[in-house]
């Protein structure tokens, strides 16, 4: 499952747009960034998605992707325009379908592909809605169909759009927001589709003439407890900076474990997942953009864990630094997701001394990162351009090194121990 927030002007220190997600899949499907360029497609060409084929836009936004290996769609991207989506799994009393189609993820990448600003982005999603609406296994490893609420950001603002089957709903974001597994939009939604209310009736959800609320009408809450926590969870945590809310409060949160209920005789849920305490799933990629006019930076992992990933900076006009080869289904040493993985599992049986030392040194890295950001032009030329991107080389060469580092010390103090 995930987690995913944003805050507009009047809540960030800045006065600009931020974004984060953690998104949270099975324990060992690997995800990977990818860059792809503004492209231009022939009159008829077609688009093939995860499962179904659909017709392609004349044009494609650059867009940059994090994204489960074998996806076509995204969890979390973000466009040149400045563009930012991420989705979230929902659950409804309609059952969602398992019949191959278009899934939410597929949905993040074509509204990034072919829109420039949040309305543009929610008029594409739904009109594609309303005509192939949504399906499909979403499950690496075991089935799993849901319905998907997306937190849709730029630089001037974020709503959120939820949908269920072919319905939805926007609410726009006035302050700060989360998103979770758990449906946020109740009564005082902004727009919605023109049949809402019908299919409610039809399903036999709501009697004309009573009050409607989104939530209360469609949501299954035998299956929301887990994310309505962490939903909760991570609105207070935003609300409590709200006004002065920085990009590091945003690496804070999504690295936050502190738990909600056991539920179901299961571990209580938590912002930052591990598969230890997770047997379904767990983080494997975070991601924060600072949507800052001219100077977008976007911050990844490339990793699982937000607590043992390292925040490195991207920008939409420089390619991303080599860190090795795309990761697949199975273990591999080169690419930094399953690298990591190595890492992130030698870490639960760290002592605390070890914990603390791993994490203080890897948030006075992030601080440095942040000030070298902090300090670059924006990449409006060559000259500039090259600034930034030497920045971000460093940044990222840094990182995998820090990475590599406490591996290695991981590994000796294993073998000494044993």
């Amino acid at each position: 499952m995930c987690d995913t927030m944003a805050a507009v002007a009047g809540a960030t220190e800045t006065g600009g747009t931020l974004f984060a997600k953690n998104s949270d899949r099975d324990h060992t499907e690997a995800q990977y960034l990818e860059l792809f360029p503004a492209r231009r497609h022939a009159a008829g060409e077609k688009l093939q998605l995860t499962y179904v084929e659909i017709d392609q836009a004349s044009e494609t936004h650059a867009v940059l992707l994090s994204k489960p290996h074998w996806i076509w769609g995204a969890e979390i991207g973000a466009n040149s325009h400045g563009l930012t989506i991420g989705n979230e799994a929902i659950f409804a009393k309609l059952e969602a379908s398992l019949e191959p189609g278009v899934i939410g993820m597929d949905y993040v990448r074509l509204a990034l592909e072919r829109a420039g600003e949040v309305d543009e982005a929610i008029h594409v999603i739904t009109s594609l809605l309303r005509r192939y609406g949504q399906g499909g296994n979403c499950g690496f490893r075991r089935a799993l169909g849901y319905h998907n609420s997306y937190m849709i950001a730029d630089r001037n603002g974020a709503k959120v759009l939820e949908t269920v089957d072919r319905e939805w709903v926007v609410l726009p974001v006035t302050a700060s927001c989360a998103i979770s597994n758990a449906v946020k939009v109740e009564a005082s939604f902004s727009t919605s589709s023109n049949t809402l209310q019908t299919r409610a009736i039809e399903a036999g959800l709501y009697q004309p003439g009573a009050s409607f609320s989104f939530r209360s009408v469609f949501e299954d809450p035998a299956k929301s407890a887990r994310g309505r926590y962490r939903h909760d969870r991570a609105t207070q945590l935003l609300a409590e900076n709200v006004g002065g809310l920085r990009v590091s409060d945003l690496f804070r949160i999504l690295r936050d474990h502190v738990e909600g209920p056991v539920i179901d005789g299961r571990p209580g849920s938590r912002i930052c997942a591990h598969q230890h305490e997770n047997p379904i799933g767990q983080t494997t990629a975070s991601w924060v953009s600072d949507l800052t006019p001219g100077k977008t930076i976007h911050w990844v992992t490339g990793t699982a864990a937000a607590c043992t990933g390292i925040f490195k900076p991207l920008m939409l006009e420089l390619p991303i630094p080599d860190h090795g080869p795309h990761p697949g289904a199975h273990p591999d040493s080169n690419s930094l997701w399953w690298r990591h993985e190595q890492l992130r599992q030698s870490k639960e049986s760290w002592s605390a001394a070890q914990t603390r030392d791993f994490d203080q040194q890897r948030q006075a890295l992030e601080s440095k990162f942040l000030d070298v950001m902090r300090a670059c032009p924006p990449p409006a030329d060559v000259r500039s351009r090259d600034d930034a991107r030497t920045r971000i080389e460093k940044c990222w060469q840094e990182a995998l090194a820090f990475e590599s580092q406490w591996f290695g010390q991981a590994q000796r103090d294993r073998a000494q121990a044993s």
